[in-house]
């Protein structure tokens, strides 16, 4: 059962990643047009507007969908009830934000915020009908009907964005497909699942035992995600809340794109392996040095080739988002290997120990932002920022000994060798490579980002080998990797003639 499970997880995170990298292709070709077409201004008003209301959904949302894949023996009422929360709660999240419209522009000093505010609370209203059944992708492991779901919801929000973005040259395009979006996700919901949920409450009592810890997960995590936008948005205006933005969606590319995905298929497959502690910690083992592999050198890539492709891609209004980029890179890869510690306590029935873990990491970044961001302004943030992850690290591993008996080395172990190399590999590249040049030379920072890139993957895995082979070749993704190239060299040539 447990390795039929572990088969199942494989290809779910495959698929979740697959869907990232198609949703992050049209997300980035999106991207590239509207910092073209609109200004850091125009995403700073949005993102003033999106932090209240995501805080709002946030503190709201009681996480029934986590609840229904904890729960293996969830009926058709457990289904209804939690759509009947999530509706009831998405009307209550809209009302909310259209009462606090008018203090939310006045927080941030900027009358265009009350418009913006009052469009984008439809979200949460329209999102809170979507249709439950979808849950039960995940909690079937049906991960491949997940990815026709979720792409296709960001195929057509991309659709109407983009035009929007050249036509009205405006924040409201970005308020009109984020909008769309949630309509659409909605629509498709009911198009690809048959159920059709119905009013109820019948079984509250059930989701709420449960969902009681996920609600104050989330009333934490609001603060996690949410501090920088409040604080850089009412210290330091739109402009630098939208240099932010858009320095930390590329920073923290593995993340959002690699260990989310992973995270999404790790959470119901953990939860069909609680009976079984030696199939679920060596399973768990498993997927952490994975995600390293990955993630790691992902990290580095960005925190390396960030001085070159912010002029090339953005172009000179965005430069002041450079070397927060640097900085935010090395954080996101840190806060992606929390990623499946977290999702591991909660499938396992510990959100409180999430809880837990997440305010030593919000302490650390108030106090990182309240210091650092007078003083250095974005840089600051983001150095705040890569502090509360490093700071908050233990928290989260003494939280995963304690509530499932996890040894903390062998989690360490998993993951040493590609951040050993991708810190030599850093070093080496700091101390040999030039400046970056000024963002009107475009060929010749064309130029210096192919050679970076080219420059960290040769390193990197020259490195890495290296440090495989010291370790005495042990079993995991370099020796994985190594077979599965080495059979695809050594797989004999199709023969093609008369009898093919």
């Amino acid at each position: 059962m447990s390795g039929n499970i572990r088969e199942k997880m494989k290809r779910g995170a495959a698929w979740m990643v697959l869907f990232k990298l198609a949703e992050r292709s049209l997300g980035l070709l999106s991207m590239l047009v509207l910092v073209r077409v609109l200004t850091p201004e125009d995403f700073g008003i949005v993102a003033m507007a999106i932090s209240f209301i995501a805080v709002a959904e946030l503190i709201s949302s009681f996480g029934f969908d986590l609840a229904l894949i904890h729960k293996q023996d969830a009926d058709e009422h457990h289904y209804n009830t939690a759509w009947t929360c999530n509706v009831l709660l998405g009307v209550a999240v809209m009302a909310v934000m259209v009462a606090a419209a008018d203090p939310i522009a006045s927080f941030y000093k900027r009358p265009e915020v009350f418009w913006v505010v009052c469009a984008l609370a439809l979200g949460p209203a329209i999102g809170g009908a979507e249709n439950i059944g979808v849950v039960a992708f995940r909690k079937e492991l049906d991960f491949k009907r997940e990815f026709r779901f979720l792409v296709s919801k960001k195929i057509l929000s991309v659709a109407v964005t983009i035009p929007l973005a050249l036509w009205l040259r405006s924040y409201w395009a970005l308020v009109a497909g984020t909008l769309f979006s949630r309509a659409a996700g909605t629509l498709i919901s009911y198009l690809l699942h048959p159920f059709r949920p119905r009013l109820s409450l019948s079984r509250m009592s059930d989701l709420m035992s449960f969902s009681r810890w996920i609600l104050i997960n989330n009333v934490i995590l609001t603060l996690k995600e949410r501090t920088t936008d409040f604080i850089i948005g009412s210290m330091q205006g739109p402009r630098a809340l939208g240099l932010y933005n858009i320095a930390n969606e590329f920073a923290t590319l593995p993340h959002t794109e690699l260990a989310s995905p992973v995270n999404r298929a790790l959470i119901p497959s953990f939860a069909k392996l609680q009976g079984g502690d030696a199939s679920m910690q060596g399973a768990f083992i498993a997927a952490v040095g994975w995600l390293g592999f990955i993630v790691v050198p992902a990290a580095l890539c960005i925190h390396s080739i960030a001085p070159y492709l912010v002029p090339v891609l953005f172009g000179s209004k965005w430069l002041d988002a450079t070397a927060p980029m640097q900085v935010l890179a090395i954080a996101g890869g840190i806060i992606a290997m929390h990623s499946p510690i977290c999702a591991l306590l909660v499938s396992h029935g510990h959100p409180g120990r999430v809880g837990v873990s997440h305010v030593c990491y919000v302490v650390i970044l108030m106090i990182g932002l309240v210091t650092m961001l007078p003083l250095f302004g974005v840089a600051g943030a983001a150095a705040a920022v890569l502090l509360a992850a490093v700071g908050s690290t233990p928290a989260y591993l003494v939280q995963l000994k304690r509530g499932l008996g996890l040894p903390i080395r062998s989690l360490l172990h998993a993951v040493q060798r590609p951040v050993v190399a991708a810190v030599m590999t850093a070093a080496a590249l700091h101390a040999v490579r030039p400046a970056a040049l000024s963002s009107d030379r475009l060929l010749e920072n064309l130029a210096g980002l192919a050679a970076s890139l080219l420059a960290v993957a040769v390193v990197y895995l020259a490195l890495l080998w290296a440090l495989w082979r010291i370790a005495g070749r042990p079993a995991g993704p370099e020796q994985s990797t190594l077979e599965r190239v080495r059979h695809q060299f050594s797989r004999p040539a199709k023969m093609i003639g008369p009898g093919s």
